[in-house]
């Protein structure tokens, strides 16, 4: 009997050492708690983050912000002298054989303002389509956009490691990399036409909260999507 209980309080005495170090650490991860004055100034630079992350996503590209009409646009030094289109407005020829030279871009072929209810809602910028064997001079020019990127904005959400020939399709694209500032995304995506053996690469600027404008469809738009619906009735109908 002694033996027995000799044996139980051995067996306690050992559970209660094995315990022990767990209570400690429960005890360690709960502490040291934040202070009132800690947290109060950690609201207060989050806040001012979100400020300047609102104030950096209303820039589309230097003095060009998100919003703007055409008329306005074009009266910033971006598309000063630009050429005027529908709902798009493109880089003077000289301004953009500058910006092409100030960056040190090889394959830059446009640059693009596009607008929605007369507001600009992107930055559209283009490269000329190279063969094959000049896929690695787009993949620099993509790591130059980058760099200019993560010196104003920090790292990017996504980055591609490697780009190899093989991830290229015929008619579609990739995302090689990404950035998210607030509201702003900056997107850069390599692809492949589909017409040809030609390659590609897109940067796209946008913000989400634009236009804000609401679409009043014109009476061209009203009539076309009358007939579009007139004609898909009409294939339904004779489909039975």
């Amino acid at each position: 009997m002694k033996k027995v209980s000799l044996l139980l309080l051995t067996i306690l005495l050992t559970i209660g050492c094995n315990q022990k170090p767990k209570e400690q650490v429960v005890s360690q991860e709960s502490n040291p708690q934040l202070t009132a004055a800690e947290i109060r100034n950690q609201e207060i630079q989050d806040s001012l983050k979100k400020v300047r992350n609102d104030s950096l996503a209303l820039i589309a590209w230097g003095d060009v912000k998100f919003g703007m009409s055409m008329r306005e646009a074009l009266a910033t030094e971006i598309f000063k002298g630009g050429n005027k289109y529908d709902d798009s407005i493109s880089m003077e020829f000289e301004r953009e054989r500058n910006f092409k030279r100030a960056f040190g871009l090889n394959n830059l072929a446009a640059f693009w303002g596009e607008f929605k209810e007369n507001e600009l809602y992107r930055i559209y910028i283009d490269s000329y389509n190279p063969t094959a064997n000049s896929i690695n001079d787009l993949v620099s020019d993509c790591d130059i956009f980058i760099k200019k990127f993560t010196e104003k904005y920090g790292e990017p959400s996504y980055k591609k490691s490697k780009v190899k020939i093989s991830e290229f399709n015929s008619g579609e694209e990739f995302e090689y990399a990404k950035f998210q500032i607030g509201d702003k995304t900056i997107t850069i995506v390599l692809g492949e036409l589909s017409s040809e053996v030609k390659f590609y690469y897109h940067v796209y600027i946008d913000n989400s909260k634009f236009p804000q404008k609401q679409h009043v469809m014109t009476d061209k738009e009203k009539r076309e999507e009358q007939k579009q619906k007139e004609e898909t009735e009409k294939i339904r109908n004779n489909s039975f």
